[in-house]
């Protein structure tokens, strides 16, 4: 059976994994993400899981990458990212060179989006939106079973979206995006907010102090009942319900799928943001969405950055 390597680079760690055919994960690894050199951990994590692949008697054929930032698919380089610096930003080539295999380079959420159709919970489905929601927002679009990548690789950009102009600024630029909404990143801003106006919230003996408030304690609290909480899990729900309702607006997927840690905070936020969803698609007179979990948590990033490779 045919076996690849797969490889989900994020801000805080780098994952990767050997992965068949048919999605079965025979070997895996995870290293902290070297932020001034992003490219060299992705070597060093693809060499050290072809030692691995020697070692138990597999040859892989191809390298598959799911790397945060802007990438341009035809040549497998990273063009931006705000927050990773890519020592080599030709990310394929370097790859390449070092490990003799071909290689294909893709966004983190895009690979996630890819891992979902490919693996896991909206399997088959050929038009998909997948929202990845942790410290930030990241996203997929799968339309007529292709990727959403545009001319330049910086398509499918969805946590950037304006929702309020004169709302807070995010590191992209801009101001007020979906990402500085309703992401955990914001749920732990809002959190710190709501501690200095509440210190009777749990989030503040949870946290230890309001500036180490992040967006686990809110939830954390939040599932404990706190009030102030409660409240900021309800307000990043909601403005996730109004991205979705513009996301439906312009793909009109046929499921959407919500990854990443900031889903843990269950349905105090899930469940608003969702109710604000079918309000919205109801005052259109839109079909109800089906909304899921992602099935591959975490591996989602691997397993579409395999899924990719198995394409070579």
């Amino acid at each position: 059976m045919a076996i690849v390597v797969g490889i989900d680079v994020g801000g805080t760690t780098t994952k990767g994994a050997l992965v068949e055919g048919d999605g079965t994960v025979v070997e895996r690894t995870e290293v902290p993400t070297q932020r001034d050199a992003a490219t060299k951990t992705i070597i060093g994590v693809a060499e050290s899981l072809l030692i691995a692949a020697r070692e138990g008697g597999h040859t892989p054929r191809a390298v598959g990458i799911g790397a945060a930032g802007f990438v341009e698919h035809s040549t497998g380089s990273v063009t931006f990212s705000p927050n990773l610096v890519y020592d080599d930003p030709h990310i394929s080539a370097a790859v390449s060179s070092a490990t003799d295999l071909p290689v294909t380079v893709d966004n983190d959420a895009n690979a996630a989006a890819w891992g979902e159709r490919t693996f896991g919970v909206s399997r088959g489905c050929d038009d998909v939106a997948m929202l990845t929601i942790g410290t930030g927002i990241g996203s997929g679009f799968i339309v007529a079973g292709k990727l959403v990548r545009g001319h330049s690789g910086a398509a499918a950009e969805f946590g950037h979206t304006v929702l309020d102009p004169s709302g807070p600024p995010c590191p992209c630029g801009l101001k007020g995006c979906l990402e500085q909404l309703a992401s955990g990143g914001a749920m732990g801003r809002l959190g710190r907010a709501a501690a200095e106006q509440d210190p009777s919230t749990k989030m503040l003996e949870m946290a230890g102090g309001v500036t180490a408030i992040d967006g686990e304690h809110v939830a954390a609290a939040a599932a404990q009942h706190d009030e102030a909480a409660t409240r900021v899990l309800r307000s990043a729900g909601r403005w996730l319900g109004i991205g979705l309702s513009n996301l439906v607006n312009v793909f009109d997927p046929e499921i959407i799928v919500l990854g990443g840690g900031a889903v843990e905070a269950g349905e105090a936020y899930l469940g608003v943001a969702r109710d604000q969803l079918a309000a919205m698609t109801a005052a259109q007179r839109r079909r109800p969405m089906r909304v899921d979990v992602a099935a591959l948590g975490n591996d989602a990033g691997i397993m579409g950055a395999a899924a990719l490779a198995l394409e070579i």
